[in-house]
Order: C-alpha cells, then structure tokens, then sequence
C-alpha cells in the first residue's frame, strides 16, 4: 500500500466526513415524512369534537352542526383501533357498555338489521357493526336473519349469480357484509364454505384477476371496487388465491398519471379516497403472495401516491374534516396501509391496520347474539 501524505489523508477523511453526514435516503430524494402518532392526534381531537357530550357515549356527529347517525358511531370506533388503540383497555367499562348499547339501539328485532345505514345496503350496515361491537368486546342484541337467503349450499350459488357484477362496487358491500362476515360465523360449515371458494374461483377472469368473466363492468372502477369487498374472505380463511400477478398487473394499469386511482373528471380535493385504500390494499394482499413480482413497479407506484398524500395531510385548510367519519375511516385505513409499504415515511411506534386485513373486524362467531 502506498504512503499517502497529510493533505490527501485530510482530503480521504473530509469524504468520509461528508458521506457519514449525508441525510437519509428519504431526505436525500425529496421524500417526505408523516408522524403518525400526529395524525392520531388530530383524528382524535376531531372525533373528540363530534362527540354528544349530552347523549350515551358514543353518539358521534357526522360533522360540525350536524346529526348523530349508526355510522359515525361505527366509524369513530373502527378507526381508532385501525390507529392502534385497544378500546376494551382505553375506556371506562361504562363508556364501553354505553357505546355497545348505542350502536345496538338501532338494529330492529324482526331481522337483526341495523337503521341508519348511510345510504348503504342492510347487509353492509351488518359488517360495520361487526367490526365496531367487535372491538368493543360487544355482541349484537339480536339475532340477524340476513344470512338466510344464502346459508346453505343450495342457496348460495344463486345469491352469488345475482349479484350485479358490472356494478360490484356497492353490490359487492352485500358480500362484504354477508358472506364474508357469515363465514366468520359459528353457524358456517366446511361445505359451505367450500361451495363459495369454488364458486369465486371458477368465475374470476384469468386475464385480470377481476370478477366476474364474462362481465363488463359499468366503468373503470367497479372491479377494483368490487374485489376488495371479495379478496379478505381469501385472507381470513387463509385460502389460495389463484391469480395474485393478474391481480397486481390490473391494479397498477389502473393508475392514473397523477398517482390515484380514482378518476374525477371535475377534480378533487380529497385525495384519500376509499378505492385509493383498495388499490393500497390488493397490493399488499397480493405482493404477499408473490414476493418480488413487479416489486419495483409496485414501490414506484406506492410512493407517487404517497407524495400525494403527504400534500393533502399537510394543506392547512384540513379539508378532510369537512367529510363524514365514514370518509375519515377510509384515511385512517390509507395511512395503516401506506405505513405496512413505507414505515420510514409512516412513522409511529404503534403498528396501524387496515378495514380489510384486520381479522379483529370480522370477528362474527363472538359479536352474534
């Protein structure tokens, strides 16, 4: 090895200097970081804002000035556990008992269904109550009669035929809802379930990964929508999904240039929308998979929209409190998926979760009455 004099040895350990100085990669490329515990923060002090200080706890507004619903009380309690909080822990046993009796006020004894819904169908208003009475450690105050006109296997292949699949983004709330949540039941058998798999299995495109073949879909969103109502039952019940590459190929070719996957023609302010959060979530499900399938393509993909993300979280305005707690449950889930893909852009020492990979929220066979 040659000698080296003082002045180059000077100028060897200036690099080393400079190179053990450099910021983080995320610094280094304009990436930027969001706190999530700040985030729990503001989502909290929000809910804490909508919260009827003169009615049982629980009873949450859908806005400022504005009216209690079934699906604000739902939201604001599947959101805070998506955020890692453990309400049977947080709460007095009262605020628990009290929130559990509010939600269960609004289900009718005829068929256990639930008033209130948000524009959405019974069975959807079914899963959300599962969800929220789940990590309450609550039950249902009625039997819900619901899942009779699909809980046989004679019944359910019909069911499954009528679905509108060209428009399965909302038709498929009826799966969600339905036979997903009554596959989580103490009721369901083996055969049953087989019957359904086989079903789900024999009639999704192979070109795309997409149900249903055969189907034209009303427009671009509908199978994205639609599959992610679909593709936990896979999940939960740990069943092997037959296409994840076509599955992962149809969810990046429907990203639009700007980095969503929602596409408004008139714009919109709200960038956080629920089938940004299915799109976050058919690729994580799927690159679980397929480990290393289009792994580049799908960070790429993930951080465009991250960026975005970012932006609308920091604008001052904070538009996303003009939107129902329904709305805001979509963004709690967006930033519990966008931590799994980038936790040195999503920090928090909690770990966050999502509406559709929590298996807490299908907990059925302990929430029925």
């Amino acid at each position: 090895m040659r000698n080296i004099g003082r002045r180059e040895a000077i100028k060897i350990s200036g690099k080393a200097i400079a190179v053990c100085c450099l910021p983080s990669m995320s610094f280094r490329m304009g990436k930027k970081i969001v706190v999530l515990s700040d985030v729990r923060k503001s989502v909290n002090e929000h809910f804490e804002s909508l919260l009827e200080s003169d009615k049982p706890y629980g009873s949450y507004r859908t806005g400022v000035s504005t009216e209690t619903d079934l699906y604000a009380s739902c939201d604001v309690a599947i959101a805070k556990h998506l955020m890692g909080e453990r309400l049977v822990h947080t709460l007095e046993n009262r605020q628990r008992e009290e929130w559990i009796s509010y939600i269960n006020s609004f289900q009718q004894p005829e068929d256990g269904s639930y008033t209130e819904r948000f524009n959405h169908s019974k069975l959807h208003a079914n899963g959300m109550t599962i969800g929220a009475l789940g990590v309450l450690n609550g039950k249902q105050r009625y039997q819900v009669c619901l899942y009779n006109e699909f809980n046989t296997r004679e019944k359910v292949i019909p069911w499954l035929e009528q679905i509108n699949w060209a428009s399965q983004w909302s038709a498929s709330h009826k799966f969600w809802g339905g036979i997903h949540c009554y596959s989580m039941s103490k009721e369901c058998s083996r055969d049953w379930l087989a019957t359904v798999f086989h079903w789900l299995n024999t009639n999704i495109d192979p070109d795309t990964g997409w149900w249903r073949k055969g189907v034209h879909h009303t427009d671009r969103h509908q199978p994205l929508g639609g599959s992610v109502h679909i593709l936990p039952i896979y999940q939960h019940h740990e069943m092997a999904f037959p296409l994840p590459e076509k599955v992962i190929d149809s969810v990046l070719g429907l990203q639009l240039p700007d980095g969503r996957w929602l596409n408004r023609k008139n714009g919109d302010k709200h960038v956080m929308h629920y089938l940004e959060l299915d799109a976050l979530y058919a690729l994580d499900f799927m690159r679980r998979l397929v480990p290393g399938y289009r792994k580049y393509d799908i960070e790429n993909a993930v951080s465009r929209y991250a960026d975005l993300v970012y932006e609308y979280w920091n604008d001052p305005v904070q538009h996303w409190k003009e939107q129902h707690p329904h709305h805001i449950l979509s963004i709690v889930g967006t930033f519990g998926l966008l931590q799994k893909f980038l936790p040195g852009r999503f920090k928090d020492p909690l770990e966050w979760s999502d509406i559709f990979s929590d298996r807490a929220l299908y907990n059925t066979s302990a929430v029925e009455a």
